[in-house]
C-alpha cells in the first residue's frame, strides 16, 4: 500500500458518523477524561466546538427535560421537514486514542452504561 493510501485509510478510520445523542455524550465525556497536555486539550476543544454548529443547535433546540434527568431535541421542523441527526466528524489520532482508552476503562471496570453502547461500537469496535 502506498504511503498516500495508508494515510487516507488512517484518516477514514478516524472519521466517524455520530448522531445527536452520541455527540452530546462525547461533549460530556471529554471533560471527564484525564491526562491532558496543551496540544491534546486544544484538539479536544476544537472537536467539542465542532460537534454542533449554530444553525444545527438552533434547529435541534437541545434542552434538558423538566425532571433534569435527560435531554430532548427536535427531529423535525415546524413544517415537518426532517432535521439531520447525524454528522461526520474527523478525530485526531491522539484524541481518538484517548476516547478509546476512556471507554475501554469504563468497560473493564464494569462502569459502561447502556447510553455508551453505540458510541463504544463506533469509537472502539470500528
Amino acid at each position: 500500500m502506498s504511503e498516500k493510501k495508508a494515510k487516507d485509510k488512517r484518516r477514514a478510520d478516524r472519521t466517524k458518523t455520530l448522531n445527536v445523542f452520541e455527540r452530546l455524550l462525547i461533549r460530556n465525556i471529554i471533560p471527564q477524561m484525564e491526562g491532558w497536555n496543551y496540544g491534546s486539550m486544544k484538539e479536544a476543544r476544537e472537536l467539542v466546538e465542532s460537534l454542533f454548529d449554530e444553525q444545527e443547535e438552533e434547529a435541534l433546540q437541545i434542552a434538558p427535560n423538566e425532571d433534569g434527568k435527560g435531554i430532548t431535541w427536535r427531529i423535525k421542523t415546524d413544517d415537518g421537514t426532517d432535521i439531520p441527526q447525524e454528522k461526520e466528524l474527523r478525530f485526531s489520532e491522539g484524541l481518538l486514542s484517548k476516547l478509546q482508552k476512556f471507554l475501554k476503562e469504563l468497560s473493564d471496570s464494569e462502569k459502561l452504561e447502556f447510553q455508551h453502547f453505540t458510541l463504544y461500537e463506533k469509537i472502539v469496535e470500528d
